[in-house]
C-alpha cells in the first residue's frame, strides 16, 4: 500500500512577482514593484517554506502565474528544482498548477487529460446565465487542470484541481452600502454566483461521466471554490448554490457522492482557509471556509475503513507569518491557507 500526500493552496497572485510576460524572460520584479511587499525575495522563500514543510508529494496550486516559465523559475530558485511542474491550466494571470515532487516515491506516473468521456473543459456550452429564459454560451474563467494520477502500487486517480469564477464586484461594498445603488450590486453579484454555479454544474457533470464509467471511479477535486463571503446571505434569499455541495452530488445515489477530505477532522475553530470583511452580513475579519479537497468513495475509504486523512495546515502556515513586516501583503504567505489529505493507495 502507498501512503500518498496530497496538498491544496491558492497563494496569492503569484503572477504579480513577475515581470510583465512582454518584458522577455521572466524574472522576478524588483520588490517595491509590489504592493505592499518590501523584500519579494524573502515572501516567496516563505511560500516555498510552506511547501517544502507539507512535504506533500502532489502540490496543487491557485493563482499561479501566467507563464510555466515563471512557475519554473519559483521552483528552481526557491524549491531547488525539486518539483516538476504540470499546468498552466485557465485563463488570464491566474493559473492552475500541480507540483509533483521529484523524490517522491507514491507517484508512478502523470499525465494531463484535457477531453475525457466526450466533455472538453476548454470548451462553451449552453447554460441561462442571466435568467431570461434563453441558454448563453458560456465557459470557464479558468478552466480546471485535470490530471490522471498512477500511484506506486499501479492505483490510479484523477485530480481536478479548480478555481471557481470570483464573486467579485467592482466597487461592490460602496454599492451595498448606497440604497439607491444596492439592487446594482445585487445584480451583478447574482451573476457572478450563476456562473459559479455553472461551473461547479459542468464540473458535476465530468465527475457523473466518470462514475457511469466506472461506478468505483478515484476521484480527487480540490482547489478554491470561491463559496462566501455573503453565502448564506444569497443563498437563503435568492436561492443560489453552493459549490461543493454541488460537486458533492446527489444524497439519491451515495456511491457517486464526494467526502469531504478534512472538515469532519478539524476543530470548529480552525475550519476556516481565509479572512474577509464580510460587508453584506457586517462581520469584520470573518473565517470562513474557501478552499477544499472532496473525495470520492474509493479513495475515501478501503473496506469500510476510512483510508484518508486531512487537514488545514495552520501550524505550518503560521511558521511563516512575519508581523513585523511593514507591507500588508508579505506579513502573510498568502491570504489563504493550506490544506492536505494523505490517502492510502
Amino acid at each position: 500500500m502507498t501512503m500518498l500526500k496530497i496538498a491544496n493552496w491558492n497563494v496569492e497572485w503569484m503572477n504579480r512577482w513577475f515581470t510583465a510576460d512582454s518584458a522577455g524572460a521572466p524574472q522576478l520584479r524588483r520588490s517595491e514593484e509590489v504592493d505592499g511587499v518590501s523584500d519579494l525575495p524573502g515572501l516567496c522563500g516563505r511560500v516555498a517554506a510552506v511547501i517544502d514543510t507539507m512535504a506533500a508529494d502532489i502540490v496543487a496550486l491557485q493563482e499561479g502565474p501566467s507563464r510555466k516559465s515563471e512557475m519554473a523559475l519559483f521552483v528552481e530558485q526557491f524549491l531547488g528544482d525539486g518539483y516538476e511542474i504540470y499546468g498552466p491550466a485557465g485563463k488570464g494571470q491566474q493559473k492552475l498548477y500541480a507540483l509533483i515532487k521529484r523524490s517522491s516515491t507514491a507517484v508512478a506516473d502523470i499525465s494531463r487529460i484535457t477531453v475525457e468521456h466526450g466533455l472538453d473543459f476548454e470548451d462553451d456550452w449552453d447554460v441561462d446565465i442571466d435568467r431570461d429564459l434563453l441558454l448563453d454560451r458560456y465557459g470557464f474563467t479558468r478552466p480546471p487542470l485535470v490530471l490522471r494520477i498512477t500511484s506506486s502500487h499501479g492505483r490510479d486517480f484523477r485530480l481536478i484541481n479548480l478555481h471557481a469564477k470570483s464573486k467579485y464586484v467592482h466597487q461592490g461594498e460602496r454599492l451595498w452600502r448606497d440604497p439607491l445603488r444596492r439592487e446594482e450590486y445585487l445584480r451583478e453579484a447574482l451573476e457572478a454566483r450563476r456562473r459559479i454555479s455553472a461551473e461547479a454544474m459542468r464540473v458535476r457533470e465530468y465527475l457523473d461521466l466518470c462514475f457511469a464509467d466506472d461506478e468505483q471511479a478515484a476521484l480527487a477535486v480540490v482547489g478554491d471554490f470561491n463559496d462566501g463571503p455573503g453565502f448564506d446571505y444569497f443563498e437563503k434569499r435568492y436561492l443560489t448554490h453552493g459549490l461543493a455541495n454541488t460537486l458533492a452530488g446527489s444524497p439519491y445515489i451515495p456511491p457517486r457522492m464526494l467526502r469531504h477530505g478534512f472538515v469532519d477532522e478539524m476543530p470548529k475553530e480552525l475550519n476556516w482557509t481565509a479572512v474577509f470583511d464580510d460587508f453584506i452580513e457586517e462581520v469584520e475579519n470573518r473565517k470562513i471556509l474557501l478552499d477544499h479537497i472532496l473525495l470520492s468513495a474509493s479513495l475515501y475509504w478501503n473496506a469500510g475503513v476510512r483510508a484518508s486523512a486531512g487537514l488545514i495546515e495552520h501550524d505550518i502556515f503560521n511558521a511563516q507569518v512575519r508581523e513585523d513586516l511593514p507591507g500588508e501583503r508579505e506579513k502573510l504567505p498568502s491570504d489563504h491557507r493550506p490544506q492536505s489529505v494523505t490517502l492510502q493507495l
